[in-house]
């Protein structure tokens, strides 16, 4: 297993717009899914379904698996052969979670057995695109099984609330049995071992952290694997005792992530994106503990909270590299690369992260107006990295 967290070389990734615009997508709806928050309050029933499935799979998985579209070849060397259609399977994601999104709001089985499809179809598709790349590549690493392994969580997850709309559709409430492995493999095994896998490569290029051992890495990446379907398995035996399967999981990436960020070069702090993935972490952990609690409306809360704070955090250092591959692919000779400062300014990010993280320890103590607060800080990074993205798209040719 070879330890080099480096990137192999920007020109090897897909072509910038492949993932550009399955990112400006999720952008757009997690900014959405903030101002639905801001503008109207947290939801009820099938608003609330829809709401979720906004923020979470047409907003954070889409952001998750063009991220893993972009990591598995630049980190291999790999290109795919035929990015044009590979930019039209990575819109399925984000074209499925909206038509789930609105199959909950007008309470529609057919629009959300349409959206579960294409959402099946699309990570089918980047899942194969991954493991291609990953299988040619001359080394392995813990980040190739993090994506692997993720990717396969989130197809469960897609497939258990294919199950699911199929129960609604038909009437068998006996398929509603499935959402314990619906969340389980979504965020235990999906987001849990994707977040373990892409934190031993960025967390030392980002953080400026130590690098993680790979044993220690492999070891979070399984224990989130077997944590996710395990809990989902002993849900209906021992009920939320099973959740602390998932804590401990959460429990090692955070002793991890702060092993990793103390080691880190001596009298330097850890900048935004260390502290904000260590955030992620801590509200991973809390998200596990409250389910385990019986607080399941609180645990997801937490969940999507820290997940959507992973995401975007480490998405501020990732758009740089593919800003930087876009121009160095259509740029003149002596034309020069933009400054990371001139594609994400970094002013009032921290007093936004400040702001992002009260309101949700507000939101999740149960105060009334803190989720429209929280849904502010979160329509604010999310749309603070969608206007970035304006750097690439009107970037002169």
């Amino acid at each position: 297993m070879q330890g080099d967290p480096v990137i192999v070389t920007p020109r090897a990734a897909p072509p910038p717009t492949v993932v550009l615009r399955p990112m400006a997508a999720g952008l757009g709806a997690v900014a959405l899914a903030g101002l639905w928050l801001l503008l109207l309050g947290l939801p009820s029933g099938e608003e609330l379904l829809s709401l979720v499935h906004l923020g979470l799979v047409a907003g954070l998985l889409t952001l998750a698996t063009a991220a893993a579209v972009q990591l598995s070849a630049a980190t291999t060397g790999e290109r795919h052969p035929r990015p044009r259609l590979l930019a039209i399977v990575t819109l399925l994601v984000p074209a499925g979670g909206l038509c789930l999104s609105a199959g909950f709001a007008l309470f529609w089985p057919p629009l959300l057995a349409l959206g579960g499809l294409l959402v099946l179809g699309g990570l089918l598709a980047i899942l194969t695109h991954a493991a291609a790349r990953i299988a040619k590549s001359r080394s392995s690493r813990p980040l190739h099984l993090g994506l692997l392994l993720g990717l396969l969580g989130f197809l469960g997850a897609a497939l258990m609330g294919l199950f699911m709309a199929a129960g609604l559709a038909l009437g068998r409430a006996s398929l509603l049995a499935a959402l314990p492995w619906h969340l389980g493999l979504a965020f235990g095994v999906g987001f849990g071992a994707l977040l373990s896998g892409v934190s031993w490569q960025l967390l030392p290029m980002f953080g400026r952290a130590r690098q993680i051992p790979a044993t220690a890495a492999l070891a979070g990446i399984l224990l989130f694997t077997v944590a996710g379907p395990a809990t989902a398995w002993l849900w209906g035996l021992w009920g939320s005792v099973a959740a602390w399967l998932l804590a401990l999981a959460a429990l090692y990436h955070v002793a991890l992530t702060s092993w990793s960020l103390m080691r880190g070069p001596s009298g330097k702090l850890p900048p935004y994106t260390g502290v904000a993935h260590l955030a992620a972490a801590v509200l991973l952990l809390a998200a596990a503990v409250l389910l385990a609690r019986n607080l399941a409306a609180e645990a997801l809360g937490a969940a999507f909270g820290g997940v959507a704070l992973a995401v975007l955090g480490y998405l501020e250092r990732i758009l740089p590299f593919i800003v930087f591959e876009s121009h160095l692919v259509r740029r003149q000779p002596g034309r020069p690369v933009p400054k990371l400062q001139e594609i994400l300014p970094p002013t009032r990010r921290a007093l936004l992260l400040a702001v992002y993280l009260l309101s949700l320890a507000l939101s999740l103590s149960g105060l009334a107006l803190a989720p429209r607060l929280f849904g502010a800080a979160l329509a604010g990074m999310a749309l603070r990295l969608l206007l970035a993205l304006r750097a690439v798209r009107r970037a002169p040719d």
